[in-house]
């Protein structure tokens, strides 16, 4: 009975057979997904989670609103407004963008980050602003880019401690990296 099948398997021309293994191949591979999906599937919390996290996004754009626009600092400053320890985790949060201004000062307390900065015409690569709860601080990274045809590169970190609001958003303003 098996040598049957097999002849009559044997007879058919190789390309209804690369299809039948194709189409195998195929369903073998849907089923499994399938099968994953079930166990491994979407997370039923996920538009919960979403939701949440746009309730707090909403809260820190409320808060960030009614600060005043300018120079926002944590500590005690003749110029702009000084912020709760609160209003200050949630600019660092929510800020992105560091201001050239921030990058100069940082950079004149390092000497190799202001001679790079300087001999490439004062260009960054990237830069990020965190927030570290077990310090309860802000900190911003920014790295100056290389001279053309050369790899070395120079990475400036320190507490973030001054802010720009703007009109449309928050900047890093003053960087202590001594």
């Amino acid at each position: 009975m098996k040598e049957i099948m097999l002849n009559k398997l044997n007879q058919f021309p190789d390309n209804i057979k690369s299809l039948i293994g194709l189409t195998s191949l195929t369903i073998i591979i849907f089923f499994s997904f399938i099968i994953l999906n079930i166990f491994f599937g979407p997370d039923e919390d996920a538009e919960l989670k979403i939701a949440e996290q746009k309730k707090v996004q909403e809260k820190a754009n409320e808060l960030i609103a009614t600060l005043p626009r300018g120079v926002l600092t944590f500590y005690k400053s003749e110029i702009g407004q000084q912020l709760s320890s609160d209003e200050y985790k949630m600019i660092c949060i929510n800020t992105k963008i560091i201001t050239q201004r921030a990058i100069m000062g940082a950079n004149i307390v390092d000497n190799d980050a202001f001679d790079l900065y300087t001999a490439n015409g004062g260009t960054t690569g990237k830069y990020s602003v965190d927030w570290d709860d077990s310090k309860n601080k802000c900190f911003a990274q920014f790295t100056v880019k290389p001279l053309s045809g050369s790899s070395k590169s120079v990475t400036v970190n320190g507490e973030a401690l001054g802010f720009l609001k703007t009109s449309i958003d928050t900047r890093v303003y003053f960087i202590k990296n001594f």
